[in-house]
């Protein structure tokens, strides 16, 4: 399902009015890829499409799928940039496929994140160096058996991630919230490319620079990174965090590319890439037009 005047706000397409874009960008922020919604079929439009009812919004819409106005379908988020794409499911669709677990672990980590996040605050006044930090959140959540198991819960549903996903080769999800302790909502996908570069790409959000996408490349003896930020203009504490950690944990200095300002309609996050419906930087805008 391709919801109509919800794109990338390109100028000059039919369709794209302020408002829509509005109510696109308002949807982009409560909804993630991989994210099940339940949705109404509403009425049939005399252009063919369809009125359905959406995450509290009526949306105009063109199904892929056998429908009458009063029935209701479960969606799965393809994609939210450059256009938003529901897919809907018929029957008894599989509840562990790739989406359903992406989905599912964004909110078991949401849940450790909201009870861990004065122990994560203990962390991040620790000096940028990664052996300390995750020596001392291993400590921490052996004090803190709800913790330890929000934790673990995670990183179970990670796992079921990276055996399930085969859409981008060689790639693994990682979550490690002890390297940016400050970091909400931390994503981690690293894949070995064609050549002898090891890519990575982390997003995220931080209460000074806001939303926050990282894209890392290295190899024996270079390392780069590219930043997208909400706010460019405060990333300048997180950059120097990052440059720390790479210097520790590769032992080469940082050649940080440039940052660029975040898309106002991001929101796929790194593990949108697992799903194959969102391009690399997508949900930044670099290979879409915003």
């Amino acid at each position: 399902m391709r919801i109509r005047g919800y794109g990338s706000g390109q100028p000059g397409r039919q369709g794209l009015s302020g408002q829509n874009r509005e109510r696109a960008d308002a949807f982009r922020g409560r909804h993630s890829i991989g994210e099940r919604i339940k949705g109404r079929v509403l009425r049939r439009d005399p252009s063919g499409l369809y009125w359905v009812q959406v995450g509290g919004e009526e949306l105009l819409a063109q199904l892929e799928v056998q429908t009458e106005p009063g029935d209701t379908l479960m969606f799965i988020v393809r994609a939210l940039v450059p256009e938003i794409h529901l897919q809907a499911l018929q029957g008894d669709a599989p509840q562990d496929d790739l989406p359903s677990l992406v989905q599912r672990f964004r909110t078991a980590r949401e849940a450790f994140e909201s009870h861990a996040d004065p122990l994560l605050q203990v962390l991040a006044n620790i000096p940028p160096l990664i052996a300390p930090r995750q020596e001392a959140f291993t400590i921490a959540l052996d004090g803190d058996s709800e913790a330890a198991s929000l934790y673990a819960a995670s990183q179970e549903l990670l796992a079921r991630i990276n055996s399930e996903q085969g859409c981008l080769p060689g790639a693994t999800a990682l979550y490690a919230p002890w390297l940016l302790p400050g970091m909400r909502r931390q994503e981690i996908v690293r894949r070995n490319t064609a050549s002898d570069f090891v890519e990575a790409g982390m997003s995220g959000r931080f209460a000074d620079c806001g939303r926050l996408e990282v894209r890392l490349m290295s190899r024996a003896d270079e390392c780069s990174l590219r930043l997208l930020a909400e706010q460019p203009e405060k990333s300048g504490p997180t950059q120097v965090e990052l440059a720390a950690l790479v210097r520790d944990g590769l032992d080469l200095e940082a050649h940080i590319l440039g940052v660029t300002r975040l898309a106002a309609n991001a929101g796929a996050g790194m593990l949108g890439e697992l799903l194959g419906d969102a391009p690399l930087w997508a949900s930044g805008g670099l290979n879409t037009r915003v």
